[in-house]
């Protein structure tokens, strides 16, 4: 076997390289998607085709993602090892382009959530003309149990944790067509994990209805959920064509979100 040897012009271009990325990852995150990659590359003074190397790796290695067209944050891979950063924060800078689209597109008010504390938490908010009386806002929270994206995000737990969440119930009745049994909520939520899918039909306010699913990561792991809402009597397409654009916003967000260094 013919022995390696060291040689330091590789290694001064792996430093060089090294460098040229770390530059690259700084300015990303000190422009924070103010600015488009020819501009970022300008400042840096590196080539076109360098930054798109550069980056290309930066997201494999979830350091960076796309938070809009031509522009680039955080991604959720350094978030972890920041105190600095947030990954809701991330995740919902992430988000608000497609979510505006998916409004243009349905015509309602959809919405991004996660699970804190055994709560709705709703990171995003895009609201319809159509829907503007929809109670909800931005970092306020609903119970899981009888909301859509609850629903979804329980779903979505390992077996102990939704049995630990269940044990909670009997649960409160908002309205008239909540769920309130924890057998009945858990074969929901059963439903649901088959499904891809879940309906809140009224259950957390009267009138309103919600269609949700699950944002994953590429690797499958649902860190969101995503929904469209809709009050009784909006016009809106049919459920089937819903859950296709719901499905499709929720793969474009879900694309961007790397779990960390692959």
């Amino acid at each position: 076997m013919m022995k390696q040897t060291f040689d330091p012009a590789d290694a001064a271009d792996g430093a060089a390289a090294l460098a040229k990325g770390l530059g690259l990852l700084r300015e990303i995150i000190a422009d924070a998607g103010a600015s488009g990659l020819g501009e970022l590359g300008d400042r840096l003074g590196l080539s076109r085709t360098t930054v798109h190397r550069l980056l290309a790796e930066l997201q494999r290695q979830g350091l960076v993602m796309r938070i809009r067209r031509g522009r680039y944050g955080p991604g959720l891979g350094l978030v972890t090892l920041s105190d600095g950063l947030t990954p809701h924060g991330q995740l919902a800078e992430a988000a608000r382009e497609p979510l505006q689209r998916l409004v243009e597109r349905c015509r309602l008010t959809a919405h991004l959530g996660v699970l804190q504390n055994d709560m709705v938490t709703y990171l995003v908010k895009s609201p319809s003309r159509r829907s503007a009386q929809i109670f909800t806002e931005e970092q306020g929270q609903l119970e899981a149990y009888c909301s859509g994206i609850g629903k979804v995000l329980l779903a979505a737990l390992p077996a102990a944790d939704r049995a630990t969440y269940l044990a909670g119930g009997p649960f409160v009745a908002l309205t008239a067509n909540t769920l309130t049994d924890p057998q009945v909520i858990g074969a929901e939520l059963d439903r649901t994990l088959a499904n891809g899918f879940a309906a809140d039909e009224g259950e957390i306010a009267e009138g309103l209805r919600c269609l949700a699913v699950p944002v994953r990561t590429p690797s499958g792991v649902v860190l969101a959920a995503l929904s469209v809402s809709m009050m009784a009597g909006d016009p809106s397409p049919r459920d089937e064509s819903l859950l296709a654009l719901l499905r499709e916003t929720a793969a474009e967000i879900g694309d961007k979100l790397i779990d960390g260094p692959q």
